[in-house]
């Protein structure tokens, strides 16, 4: 499995947030979020693919033809930057305002659609295509294959891979969490292979593509709350899973954080916590609102961290790049969530902020380390803390050199509890 900053083909994405998943209630403050949040998500997906096409090709999976028609008119107002959040602007201010970073502006950046966006019909319920989406790979000869990681709706429906002793986590029911219709998006890695026409990798692993992040080079990193877990791999060991790991997508050495199990829907990615930045860089995020007193989640990286930089010279070599290598660690900055409430409430109509500011920060997915890197840029998310906006935009800026960083609002994307990399899957160049 390639880094995700080697070479794309392209970007794949769902225009998702549809009614059978995101629901239409209306009567609580959560699901009155959440049917306001589907038109401001609708857009976010249009604005994150928009910026994309300056840089690569997108596919964009629609679930109907009034889909497709809906997406396309969403995609020419924002080429015609009818809204504030499609004009640019050499400050982050909270106004959600495209910022690049200071002194530069939308004469840096090719315009949109200069690489293709298809819009491809196919049944769908959700957007988050990096877990429903294929994980692609390349095998010794060069060649992509989609690796289908059986999908099961984060650990809520049965399994289809013939492990015994599959349990649902009740500790998620009891902290309300809801089960979503998986109808489509349960057939979206399949679809997507077949689109592609890359021959698909079996396995009986069941995870999602937002619970690993590897570094390219063979190490990779991941949470045991969203793998090691009955809900997903009943009777299989870390051992075990390892090597499928390693047989599916070549990840030959693991660093393992505990994770949080049972608190949200994934059991806690470890993409909204450490990303790879390269062989040797690994950028994290600790929000104190998730992470558990005891620090456990921290401990552990610390721990790992020195492991692999205890290693021997080749393996360092092997692993990290070069025999003189440590992996280092980076810290982006959280938003005071507070702020991102505020502005959440101030730049969306309709308001996504119907829930108390306590339910909104446990329910949303405000952060920057869910950005998504692609070829000559990265983006990433603009929340509203203005001043840490800012920092976080230097520091993806800093580890990303060659790459321009385009933050732009994810609000609706971020108000359904997920990131711009959760709605986002590369698909290598091979």
């Amino acid at each position: 499995m390639p880094a995700e900053s080697a070479l794309h083909a392209a970007t794949w994405m769902a225009y998702g947030a549809t009614v059978s998943a995101w629901g239409d209630d209306t009567a609580d403050a959560f699901g009155q979020d959440l049917s306001n949040s589907r038109t401001v998500a609708r857009q976010d997906l249009m604005r994150v693919a928009a910026n994309l096409s300056r840089f690569e090709p997108v596919f964009m999976l629609v679930d109907s033809n009034a889909d497709k028609v809906q997406a396309t008119a969403y995609l020419e107002a924002i080429v015609a930057q009818k809204s504030a959040k499609d004009r640019f602007h050499d400050a982050v201010d909270g106004s959600g305002r495209i910022y690049l970073g200071a002194g530069k502006s939308s004469a840096d950046l090719p315009a949109i659609r200069t690489h293709p966006i298809t819009l491809v019909i196919q049944h769908i319920n959700d957007l988050w295509t990096r877990d429903t989406a294929p994980v692609f790979a390349i095998d010794p000869e060069g060649r992509l294959h989609g690796v289908d990681l059986n999908f099961n709706c984060w650990g809520q429906l049965p399994l289809t891979t013939g492990l015994p002793g599959w349990r649902k986590d009740p500790e998620k029911t009891r902290n309300g969490v809801i089960d979503q219709p998986i109808d489509g998006d349960r057939h979206v890695a399949k679809a997507v292979n077949r689109y592609v026409r890359t021959p698909e990798v079996s396995t009986w692993l069941t995870m999602e593509g937002g619970g690993l992040e590897v570094n390219g080079s063979g190490l990779g990193i991941a949470c045991e709350s969203s793998i090691i877990n009955d809900n997903r791999n009943p009777g299989k060991s870390k051992t075990q899973i390892e090597a499928e790991l390693r047989r599916v997508l070549g990840v030959e050495k693991m660093l393992w954080l505990p994770g949080v199990k049972g608190e949200e829907l994934t059991d806690w990615h470890i993409d909204f916590t450490a990303r790879f930045t390269s062989p040797s860089d690994l950028l994290v995020a600790f929000d104190t609102n998730f992470e558990p007193e005891d620090q456990r989640n921290q401990k552990a990286l610390a721990a790992a961290v020195d492991q692999i930089n205890a290693l021997s010279g080749d393996e360092k070599a092997r692993y990290l790049g070069s025999a003189a290598a440590t992996l280092k660690v980076h810290t982006l900055p959280v938003p005071d969530q507070a702020k991102v409430f505020k502005a959440f409430a101030a730049r969306n109509a309709p308001s996504t902020t119907e829930r108390g500011l306590e339910e909104f920060i446990h329910t949303s997915a405000a952060g920057y380390i869910g950005y998504y890197e692609a070829n000559g840029c990265v983006i990433m998310a603009q929340c509203g803390d203005a001043e840490r906006d800012r920092q976080a935009h230097e520091t993806v800026q800093r580890l990303h050199p060659d790459r321009v960083v385009i933050q732009i609002t994810s609000d609706g994307i971020a108000s359904g509890g997920g990131t711009i990399h959760c709605a986002t899957q590369q698909q290598p160049a091979a």
